[in-house]
């Protein structure tokens, strides 16, 4: 049997991942797992030995499989047709998780008798909704506007979303505001970026919005938690609200960088 997991959002991958592992330790009280890299040196051969072998002692074997979408052509190859093989075999399982879409020569992973889930990364209401059981799952009660910050700054980044949540419930104040968010970022982060990005949004001199947002990239600050956190600033006005949403949909669609639309807001201020 095959189960595929895939898709960019690591974090729910994973999350669905330790609860099938889970379930089978429940339903199996003979119980082996094991993990494969396929990227490793030896990685597919050890998979080989693990689906071949056969042992009066494990009732049931579960195998956790990734990195087989980056093989070379022959062992890919050899690869898919240890899969097949292993599709109808009841009493052992693989799961296969991996960040993208499978190529056609896997496309047997998202048919019948394999079972599969996509991942795709979370947006509005349903990025709000993920959002909302995240934080009572912590007792973390947020206002609106430190929700929209948190969300814009690890937008497509579930795992840094969650590792953030649980660093705020390390603190003795479950009621989150916008203020607490941000004392609480500015600490973590190696600059004060709602100091610096207030800045660039009111200076009038080009040389100097240029300079500032070039001291943010050079802090290892990531383009898109900048671009996210300046478009949903409570600070700014409607104005700049709106041409940062229209640089945010050109990254949408493809015709610019986070980096690329950071410079060209900056400069045409």
């Amino acid at each position: 049997m095959i189960i595929f997991l895939y898709g960019p959002d690591s974090y729910r991958r994973q999350q669905k991942l330790k609860e099938i592992v889970l379930e089978y330790k429940e339903k199996h009280s003979g119980f082996s797992i094991e993990h494969f890299n396929l990227e490793d040196d030896g990685g597919l051969d050890k998979l080989k030995d693990f689906v071949k072998a056969r042992s009066l002692f494990d009732n049931f074997k579960l195998g956790i499989v990734k990195g087989g979408s980056n093989l070379e052509k022959t062992a890919q190859k050899e690869y898919i047709e240890l899969l097949k093989e292993n599709l109808k075999v009841k009493e052992q399982v693989l799961v296969i998780s991996q960040d993208k879409k499978p190529t056609k020569e896997f496309k047997f992973l998202l048919e019948k008798p394999a079972l599969h889930q996509e991942f795709e990364n979370l947006f509005g209401a349903e990025l709000g909704e993920f959002f909302d059981r995240e934080a009572k799952s912590r007792d973390l009660n947020f206002n609106s506007a430190a929700k929209d910050l948190l969300l814009g700054a690890f937008m497509n980044d579930g795992w840094g979303l969650v590792t953030e949540l649980d660093k705020l419930s390390l603190l003795d104040e479950k009621k989150i505001s916008l203020k607490i968010l941000e004392d609480h970022l500015d600490a973590s982060l190696p600059v004060n970026i709602f100091f610096i990005i207030n800045q660039i949004r009111n200076s009038s001199r080009k040389s100097e919005r240029l300079s500032l947002l070039e001291e943010l990239l050079s802090r290892s600050e990531d383009a898109a938690v900048i671009f996210n956190i300046m478009a949903v600033s409570p600070y700014a006005d409607k104005g700049w609200k709106e041409k940062v949403a229209d640089y945010d949909a050109a990254v949408k669609s493809g015709k610019l960088e986070y980096d690329e639309a950071l410079l060209d807001l900056v400069m045409s201020n």
